[in-house]
């Protein structure tokens, strides 16, 4: 693709989000502007990219601008908010934009959430389903700390086996079916249960970059495994 440059074009910034609506579940908010769609820049008004997205047959990645942080996301379907036209003098960063410099066409991207409870460390989630998951459960479990599922799920495996090691064997097939098939659910559920709140979903090429991108909204955001440099803590 070649090198876009773009000065005082219209782009699309979002004023409000209906409730229940795609943009609602993408936790996209008043004030995000609109770049993007598959790499291409955007300077249509809405009801173009309105008619644009509800005839799209598979998901297709949206790049947005958010309090001077460049991202990108899943889009599928009209995404039910309210926009009005803003040129790029309005917004400094959108002068002289490369959009090859937060989107590139030929990554593979993950669908990413960031979980968030006051005065813990964050939780981030990759949306891709895991094949640990529905091989063996008990290791996804440990490796998703899910102590209590996982305690109980043992307790269900000993109490088959003890029955029969045949009933051990048909338990362990439809767990693992079951736990495969709603993984990302148990792991939402599990979060929430726990008081987590869903504050970011996005997309990525890394872990890496998902928690770069998660540290640039919020310079104090910490996670579990972490590839970031240590939150600096105010005396």
């Amino acid at each position: 693709m070649s090198e876009e440059i773009v000065t005082e074009k219209s782009f699309l910034q979002i004023k409000s989000v209906r409730s229940s609506s795609n943009a609602f579940l993408m936790k996209l908010k008043e004030g995000d502007v609109i770049i993007a769609l598959d790499g291409e820049m955007f300077h249509k008004n809405y009801e173009e990219l309105s008619k644009e997205l509800s005839e799209l047959k598979e998901k297709k990645i949206i790049t947005l601008f958010r309090d001077g942080v460049f991202f990108n996301t899943f889009v599928l379907g009209s995404l039910g908010v309210i926009c009005e036209s803003i040129t790029s003098e309005k917004i400094p960063e959108l002068e002289n934009l490369n959009i090859n410099a937060h989107f590139q066409q030929d990554e593979f991207y993950y669908l990413f959430e960031v979980f968030k409870k006051p005065g813990s460390v964050a939780l981030l989630l990759n949306t891709m389903p895991s094949i640990l998951a529905s091989i063996a459960p008990p290791l996804w479990m440990l490796q998703n700390r899910l102590w209590t599922y996982f305690c109980i799920s043992m307790v269900f495996y000993f109490t088959l086996f003890m029955i029969s090691p045949w009933l051990f064997f048909i338990g362990w097939i439809l767990k693992s079916w079951y736990v495969g098939n709603s993984q990302i659910d148990l792991l939402r559920f599990f979060y929430r249960l726990h008081n987590y709140r869903l504050s970011l979903s996005f997309c990525a090429t890394t872990d890496k970059e998902a928690q770069e991108i998660a540290r640039k909204f919020d310079e104090k955001v910490d996670f579990y495994f972490s590839y970031l440099e240590p939150v600096i803590l105010e005396d």
